[in-house]
This record gives structure tokens, sequence and C-alpha cells, in this order.
């Protein structure tokens, strides 16, 4: 703005020079505002890398939670299974400790032997005894 009313100002200088030194401070302003928005649009670059960086993290991160996830749910699965083993393990136990005290109080029992009839071939004879022909 000074330019401008430096222009309308009465001055010694001739009007040419004043023009020429408004048009100068003007290219420099231009030229101020050119290497600003060039700043401005580099930095914005800047955060949009970061942003696309930060955003590709958070989705790594959200596999390793998903992942952890699964750990967690695999790893409460194994413990319930250990405790169920646990649990059948001592059910066991008390079953084989009570077949046992059932066996124990039983009276011994008696060998009885298991005899097979004698098979007797088609000619009629008596078979499955041995002889002694020796004698």
């Amino acid at each position: 703005m000074s330019a401008i009313s430096s222009i309308s100002s009465p001055q010694t200088a001739s009007p040419s020079s004043s023009l020429q030194a408004a048009l100068q401070q003007a290219k420099r302003i231009a030229d101020q505002a050119e290497t600003n928005a060039q700043a401005l649009e580099a930095q914005a670059a800047n955060a949009q890398a970061a942003a696309s960086s930060a955003q590709g993290y958070a989705s790594a991160l959200n596999v390793q939670a998903g992942q952890a996830q699964l750990n967690v749910n695999w790893t409460q699965q194994d413990l319930d299974a250990v405790e169920t083993a646990g649990q059948i393990s001592t059910q066991i136990t008390s079953v084989i400790s009570n077949v046992l005290n059932v066996e124990q109080s039983k009276p011994a029992s008696v060998a009885v032997p298991i005899v097979k009839p004698p098979v007797v071939n088609t000619q009629g004879e008596v078979t499955g005894k041995i002889i002694n022909t020796s004698a």
C-alpha cells in the first residue's frame, strides 16, 4: 500500500520512476507470496506423507492387536482344555479307586477249569487225545 500511496503523493521524482519503484515492490511481494506458497505446499506434502505413514502404522498396529486377541483366545481355550483334562483325570482316578475297592471286597473265587467236549470224527472216533504208541 505504501507503494501506491507514494505514487499518488507528489514527489520530485518523475512519475515513471515512481511507477517503476511500485512495480518492483509489487514484484518483490509477489515473489515472496510465491515463495511462501511453495513452502506451504512443501509443508503440506510433508504433512500428507507423515499422515500416510501414520495411517500405515495404525493399520499395522490394528493387525498386531487382532493377532494378539487371537492368541488370547487360543490361550484361553488351552487353559479350558487343561482344566477339563484335570477334571477328567480326577474322575478316572475316582473310578479306578472304586473298582479296586470293589475287587478287594469280593471273596476269592475258585478257578473252574474249562472242559471242552471231545470231538468225534466222521468215523465215530473220538479225536483230540494224544496216545502214546511207543510202549
